[in-house]
């Protein structure tokens, strides 16, 4: 009877430590699910607190931010040309990874390496001034008489909002349409992170073509 207790005490423990000694990674997965929702919202602020202050491969990110938020300023645009804008961004945000999944999660010293199979737009061969100047050029064109009135009678500001705002519609709705038809590639992310007290942030985002 003594033997058999010692036997299932014994038992117990292996079990014990087979239990224990598995390496959870869920924490490292949430921050990179967190980094492609933060991303999906457009939300650069929220995904700057996962990554370290010296991570240059969201630089990329944070600028194309910054050149939005020119186009966010009622007082030069006016609020239909603003609205119009945001809805854009939102959208070019929302479609830029149209989908993904963690591959893998494996120990790199006292960092983790997490793959992350994705398909991504290609925005980069994406071009917009073509087909935005020729909306523009022809607004001009067929509203000159009308512009001049504003111009001359309520001032410049006037004028220029009115432009803004009529072509505000026609221009963001064929980037919108540009960016909706551009191709999603298979590309492959791999994140380094490294911890940060009993949190971890990422320090790097090497990105190939799958």
């Amino acid at each position: 009877m003594k033997k058999i207790l010692k036997l299932a005490v014994c038992l117990f423990m292996i079990i014990g430590i087979v239990a224990c000694g598995g390496t959870s990674t869920e924490k490292q997965e949430a921050v990179v699910t967190n980094f492609f929702e933060y991303l999906k919202a457009g939300d650069i602020e929220k995904l700057s607190t996962i990554c370290t202050e010296d991570n240059g491969d969201v630089d990329d990110l944070v600028s194309m931010m910054a050149s939005f938020e020119e186009l966010q300023d009622v007082a030069t645009y006016g609020q239909t040309f603003v609205d119009e804008a945001n809805k854009f961004i939102d959208s070019a945000f929302q479609n830029y990874v149209t989908s993904y999944e963690i591959n893998s999660v494996e120990e790199d010293g006292d960092n983790y390496l997490v793959i992350v199979d994705a398909k991504m737009k290609d925005y980069e061969n994406i071009d917009l001034n073509s087909e935005t100047n020729d909306i523009v050029e022809n607004y001009q064109t067929e509203h000159f008489s009308e512009l001049q009135e504003i111009y001359l009678s309520q001032g410049e500001q006037a004028m220029m909002e009115k432009i803004f705002g009529d072509m505000a519609t026609e221009i963001f709705g064929a980037m919108t349409k540009k960016i909706d038809e551009a191709e999603a590639i298979d590309t492959q992310l791999r994140f380094t992170l490294v911890p940060d007290g009993e949190n971890w942030l990422i320090s790097t985002i090497e990105q190939k073509e799958a």
